[in-house]
């Protein structure tokens, strides 16, 4: 569960709220007072809570004891009951606890705050407000129906009276597992963890129970099943034993099936004539859940723990013959399969074969998933250890194309005690590749090119050839991904491998310049592939291509088609490019709000599936909507997620870049601008990294050089995107680069030029449905118009950028905007208490923020040496000779 701070409305992220009952019981026994309130809907987690984090906590602190009581129902209005068990002075509470503190820290704990008597917990808090620096720490730990509502009255009060030291208990992530286990001295991976949170529900009871019972390194594979509490299980017991026969029956039946499944089947699998009325009855119960899909009913459990404790109470014997029952009835073959298995209880060829047939047969249409779990199984019931190494790798190998990496990790030290081959290599290149590791990705994917060639093994080059051909896309690096796109479907373009490098190969022909070609690629692969994990692949990819080639319309709803994975049985990694590029095309179009929902779509399946390689790009969508709202605090978190990734792969180093950049942009801070692209502009780059539309960071970096004066070196940079951008014709990046140019032609004094330079700007992008950057290019043609004095013309500008920022919710923009236009503005500002003309009004706003003098000048495209005659003037109008004298009267009027 997750611990979430209440501050004023606010709750702390679930990857650090574990950190803060710590945090807190340190702060308090260190010598601040603080009385802890701990809310949940479940009283067994709230004192888990207590028992993991806030016990062992004090102890290291030095607290030998705990002094807990328990608030007793009966005894609620029995005042001062609490504080005469706690033994405390009701009459005075506060000398009481700086008392018993007097020799060392202490810790007073109360468990079902909510039936305690009020006036006890009242006394209690009024002590810590008045007790400051005394190290007493009090924790009251209260359940409620709902913990995110001030319900309750008594515990509201509470609540309202030490907001920032309130944690209300809800379900931890897979973090917060970890920070609940080290508590308990138990390590635990990425992987292990991920299910723990799943099979627990996130409960911190549950999971201190399963940790204090079992070793956690039995379940690292991923196909271990983790064993129910013993709580859950006895539970179980007892409630199957007052159910009665039909419906232990039915529960049986569903938990050896393990996955939800249509009431006919369950029916027929537990053996019942009429199973509906034995389904009522074990609904009543709680035992098992319904839902509908479509038309039919399915059936399953309310909870993972629940189906294991289930699992777990019938024996072996009745295990199997449910399993056997299950599979020459359910009519699915993947699920038939499974059962097949799970009856095997040990090798067996004959099943293991028709598990690796029929994995063979899901990735042959890029089923990827379910390829990786049959061939897991199968590599498991192997007798021969050759076909069990090659069914294991085989499985890593799905398992990383479905961009599970977790599972895969999970899996890698049994797939290194293989033996060295050249098919094993290619899976480790790939799994690096998704992790972001470039140089050890290129270093094992080659080598297995070599080995596969070396082995003759012309199936195993071409896989190989399409990871390569990946990794060069990832890199971008056309000439390289049309290089092995040609390799992988050299022999057999209809294979596998074929088929996803076909996916691929228009983008490397339109990295090249090639764009007819490539148009017509996908026209013919998209037309030939419709359906399925490969018709995701191709559709995602054209609409990547028609993003680039500024057909946005389009290319967001065709990325849009291919963001879900459901739908197409496809790639969880096909997904997240979709979703990516889609938040960068409804961007484009204006559609902030849709850009986010992309944005917030892709973060769960990054964070579930370990696909480090696309998270820049992600971030940077996240970063850009942020920024553009005026909200950067969340810009910068968005901004810090996509730098977090180790990784040269070119295409995720700008998407990084870029993340940084839009951020310093937003704050008109140049120099940072710059600075975020030194990591990218050290290396040397592919060409293909400027061919125009796919990766349009050269504008902001150009940008940046002209603000920061370096005219020279901007002018030097542009001419040769700019020339290929005319080779080209492609009118969105001509609009870019042209409004730089204008930029940089009226800081150099010619504004006849600048104004033409705009002018063929946003002429370029007339007719196109590009709102941001039309936006965007009217407001840096406001502010180079204001810079040469002319203000009647730069408000024109400013103000249709102003419309066009407001329109798309852009409130950050907008507020740049009205600065740009009151810094402009030829009037003075009658409702000033001083007499300051409207740049030096607009001056002083920028200063007494915190903004250097370089940054006011940055801010409003003036020259540093104007920021400081206009402080200059202020600060002889005003009397005053600092700038926090400034701050302290802007503040006082």
């Amino acid at each position: 569960m997750d611990l979430q701070l209440d501050r004023a409305g606010e709750t702390a992220p679930s990857d650090g709220a574990t950190r803060l009952v710590p945090q807190l019981v340190e702060s308090a026994l260190a010598g601040r007072a603080t009385l802890l309130l701990l809310v949940g809907r479940n009283g067994d987690d709230v004192h888990s809570v207590i028992d993991s984090l806030v016990r062992p906590t004090a102890v290291a602190r030095g607290v030998r004891d705990l002094t807990e009581v328990t608030g007793l129902a009966w005894e609620s209005e029995l005042e001062f009951g609490i504080l005469d068990r706690l033994g405390l002075d009701r009459s005075d509470t506060t000398k009481s606890l700086g008392k018993a503190a007097a020799n060392g820290p202490v810790v007073f704990v109360v468990c079902e705050a909510q039936d305690a008597d009020a006036t006890s917990l009242r006394a209690l808090s009024s002590a810590i407000h008045r007790l400051h620096e005394t190290p007493v720490l009090v924790v009251l730990a209260g359940t409620v129906a709902d913990p995110t509502q001030e319900d309750d009255e008594l515990l509201s009060e509470l609540r309202r009276a030490h907001r920032r030291t309130t944690c209300v208990i809800e379900a931890l992530d897979a973090n917060g597992v970890r920070e609940i286990a080290s508590s308990l001295g138990v390590t635990l991976d990425e992987g292990v963890a991920r299910r723990l949170c799943r099979h627990t529900d996130g409960s911190p009871a549950a999971l201190s129970e399963l940790l204090s019972h079992f070793d956690p390194i039995a379940w690292k594979a991923p196909d271990t099943q983790i064993p129910p509490t013993h709580s859950a299980l006895a539970r179980t017991k007892a409630d199957l034993a007052a159910a009665g026969p039909d419906v232990t029956a039915l529960v049986e039946a569903c938990a050896a099936i393990g996955r939800w499944v249509t009431i006919e089947e369950a029916g027929a699998i537990a053996e019942l004539a009429d199973p509906l009325p034995v389904l009522d009855d074990a609904l009543i119960r709680g035992l098992l859940r319904v839902r509908r899909a479509s038309l039919r009913l399915l059936v399953g459990f309310p909870s993972r723990m629940a189906r294991a404790a289930a699992y777990e109470s019938m024996g072996v014997a009745r295990q199997r013959f449910l399993h056997q029952r299950a599979a020459s009835i359910m009519t699915d073959e993947g699920l038939a399969l499974r059962q097949e298995a799970f009856a095997a209880g040990g090798p067996n060829a004959e099943v293991a074969a028709r598990l690796d047939a029929y994995a063979q047969k899901c990735a042959a249409e890029g089923v990827w998933d379910t390829a990786g779990v049959a061939w897991l199984a199968s590599s498991r019931l192997s007798t021969d250890p050759a076909d069990q190494d090659r069914r294991l790798i085989a499985c890593v190998d799905a398992k990383v194309s479905a961009g599970n990496l977790y599972d895969a990790l999970a899996l890698i030290p049994e797939l290194e005690r293989t033996m060295v081959s050249a098919q094993r290599d290619g899976v480790l290149g790939y799994h690096q590749l998704l992790l972001g590791h470039r140089d050890e990705a290129d270093m094992l994917l080659r080598r297995a090119w070599q080995g596969a060639l070396d082995e003759d093994n012309a199936e195993t080059a071409a896989v190989v050839a399409h990871r390569l051909a990946l990794h060069s896309l990832v890199d971008w690096d056309p000439a390289g991904l049309v290089q092995w796109c040609e390799r992988a479907s050299v022999d057999d373009p209809d294979s596998v491998p074929g088929l996803e490098a076909r996916t691929m190969y228009g983008l490397g022909l339109a990295g090249q310049g090639r764009t007819e070609e490539s148009l017509q690629v996908y026209a013919d692969v998209t037309g030939a592939i419709r359906t399925g994990a490969q018709g995701q692949r191709a559709l995602m990819g054209q609409g990547w291509l028609h993003l680039a080639l500024d057909r946005v319309p389009l290319a967001a709803h065709e990325l849009e088609m291919a963001s879900p994975t459901s739908t197409w049985r496809g790639s969880t990694r096909v997904s997240l490019w979709a979703n990516a590029w889609l938040a960068h095309s409804r961007l484009a179009l204006g559609d902030l709000r849709a850009a986010q929902f992309a944005v917030d779509r892709a973060i769960p399946m990054l964070d579930e599936t370990g696909q480090n390689i696309i998270l820049p790009l992600v971030h940077w969508a996240g970063a850009h909507v942020a920024a553009l709202r005026g909200d950067f605090a969340l810009a910068e978190q968005h901004a810090a997620a996509a730098a977090s990734v180790r990784t040269d792969y070119q295409g995720m180093q700008v998407a990084a870049s870029m993340a940084r950049a839009v951020v310093a942009m937003a704050r008109s801070d140049y120099p940072a601008v710059l600075r975020a692209f030194e990591q990218l502009l050290a290396r040397d780059l592919h060409p293909g990294i400027d061919e125009p539309g796919f990766w349009a960071w050269q504008d902001t970096y150009a940008i940046a050089l002209v603000a920061t004066g370096e005219h020279a070196a901007a002018d030097a940079f542009l001419r040769p995107h700019e020339e290929r951008a005319e080779a080209r014709q492609h009118r969105s990046t001509l609009a870019r680069l042209g409004g730089v140019r204008g930029r940089l032609h009226f800081t150099e004094g010619n504004a006849a030029r600048g104004r033409e330079a705009f002018e063929s700007a946003l002429g370029q992008i007339s007719d196109l449905p590009l709102p941001l950057l039309r936006a965007t290019l009217h407001f840096q043609y406001g502010q180079a118009l204001r810079r040469v004095g002319k203000r009647r013309d730069a408000e024109g500008e400013l103000y249709r950028a102003r419309r066009g920022f407001a329109a798309m919710g852009a409130t950050g923009n907008v507020d740049r905007c009205d600065r740009e236009l009151k810094a402009g503005s030829r009037t003075r500002d009658a409702d000033s208490l001083t007499d300051l003309t409207p740049q030096e009004q607009a001056v002083v706003d920028l200063v007494i923020q915190g903004m250097t003098n370089r940054e006011v000048a940055a801010t409003l495209f003036i020259s540093v040496k104007t920021v400081q005659y206009h402080l200059t003037r202020v600060y002889s109008r005003l009397g005053v000779r600092s700038r926090s004298e400034l701050a302290a009267l802007r503040l006082g009027t």
